[in-house]
């Protein structure tokens, strides 16, 4: 049997998320008798070098890190690779990565980390068989479908810690936890990259006993469901609301979801069954551009169904994009208006350029248009902050783009500050006029 160390690596978030990816993959490897160690960087902040002082303690022949595509996922790697290349046991390390970054980029990846291999794809039963079999290279996996681990597993992470995480809705008292309903997604927009072909949806029953398990053991009270799409039609959010409902406690919840799907009959089974958050990908608001990235909505589902949701008394996260290929100055003005219209300001929401990251469809259209050569100079040169247009499909040069983002954005983050200033005011009011309920003006 092996010894493996899976990595969470520091995102430089004062309450880190819990590690999802390194869950599962520490469920699927004990599950065939292997043990797992995990260095928490994301909870204790430890520099990179900090890494030689675990290797040298223990002996794990087999080290392995999932990171998303980004610029700082990419730069960490770059450093911890650097760290495992280096140290004197190397030559006994089987150095593995998977995760969106280096998936959408395998043969990239492998060579420039030095790795020996790289998991493409849903990565339980393949990291079982590159522990146990030594495979190397780019090792393609196949989907997991309802293999989930075992809820013991939790007991193994320092959940006092990633419990402390905060929803958008949060109540300064409540724990907040990933949760995952599905994997996969129904849609395929040209600026996504995805682990898996097709959509699964995880058992209900399942669900519910994750939540009970995390409700009695850990005293979650707020989950976060984490996966590409909850609402992924209108029968399976009315079959996740009736099976919440009959809990024997209350929890709130947030979600992703889909406009199309939000009825007013759901969204109010939604708000009904503890739902304060709803996160749609809107992306654009003209619709040639909708229809060319394949994101399967109309502008009046997009308007219709944002205003249900604030009718039905849910938050929503308004995601929207620009600098997608026939995208404009005035395109950009149409989403500020449209996100200081609607837009409650429960959390800072901004507009940020596309991103098209190797593996999407977006990213070889790039390629073949000769906007850019490869993954290393995407990564190497290109991308550097997930704010900045890393590859320009637009007629407008980035010298006049970015201003154009500073102002669009600079409008956004004043409107949610006023918000968030009147609100204040609001309480500072109600107090001085006989509310003794405010507890103060401070964050904490």
């Amino acid at each position: 049997m092996s010894n493996v160390l899976l990595i969470s690596y520091d995102n430089e978030s004062y309450i880190p998320l819990f590690p999802q990816n390194i869950f599962y993959l520490m469920g699927a490897l004990k599950k065939k008798g292997h043990t797992v160690g995990v260095w928490y960087q994301d909870c204790h902040h430890e520099p990179d070098s900090g890494l030689n002082q675990i290797l040298d303690q223990n002996f794990f022949n087999v080290v392995g890190i999932g990171a998303v595509a980004g610029y700082y996922p990419y730069r960490k790697l770059k450093s911890l690779s650097k760290v495992i290349n280096s140290h004197k046991n190397r030559k006994k390390i089987h150095y593995v990565l998977g995760g969106h970054g280096p998936a959408g980029a395998p043969e990239f990846f492998l060579k420039k980390m030095g790795a020996n291999a790289v998991v493409v794809g849903e990565g339980e039963q393949a990291i079982c068989e590159v522990v146990e079999k030594g495979l190397k290279g780019i090792v393609r996996a196949g989907n997991v479908n309802g293999d989930y681990p075992s809820l013991d597993c939790y007991q193994s992470f320092p959940m006092d810690i990633y419990r402390l995480n905060r929803c958008p809705t949060s109540d300064r008292t409540e724990f907040c936890m990933p949760i995952l309903s599905s994997r996969g997604c129904k849609w395929k927009c040209s600026f996504c990259y995805r682990m898996r072909e097709g959509f699964h949806e995880r058992e209900i029953p399942a669900i519910m006993e994750e939540i009970k398990f995390l409700h009695k053991n850990y005293q979650i009270s707020h989950f976060d469901f984490e996966d590409e799409l909850l609402m992924a039609s209108e029968k399976r959010t009315e079959e996740i609301c009736e099976s919440l409902l009959r809990l024997p406690f209350t929890i709130k919840w947030d979600c992703n979801g889909r406009l199309n799907f939000s009825t007013m009959e759901t969204l109010r089974l939604m708000k009904e069954s503890g739902c304060k958050y709803v996160n749609y990908g809107i992306e654009s608001l003209n619709q040639k551009i909708l229809n060319q990235m394949g994101k399967g909505l109309t502008l009046d589902q997009i308007k219709s169904g944002v205003s249900r949701t604030l009718e039905a008394g849910l938050s929503p996260g308004l995601n929207l994009l620009w600098g997608f290929p026939g995208d404009t100055e005035a395109n950009l003005k149409d989403e500020v208006v449209f996100l200081k219209k609607y837009d409650p300001c429960d959390e800072l929401r901004t507009i940020r350029p596309v991103t098209s990251y190797p593996g999407c469809k977006l990213f070889d259209e790039a390629v073949e248009k000769g906007l850019v050569k490869d993954a290393e100079e995407f990564y190497e040169t290109k991308h550097k902050n997930s704010d900045l247009i890393s590859i320009n499909f637009m007629d407008i040069p980035i010298h006049e783009a970015h201003p154009m983002l500073h102002s669009a954005n600079s409008q956004l983050i004043e409107n949610y500050y006023k918000k968030k200033m009147g609100k204040t005011i609001g309480q500072s009011y109600k107090l001085y006029n006989g509310d003794t309920s405010f507890r103060g003006f401070r964050a904490v």
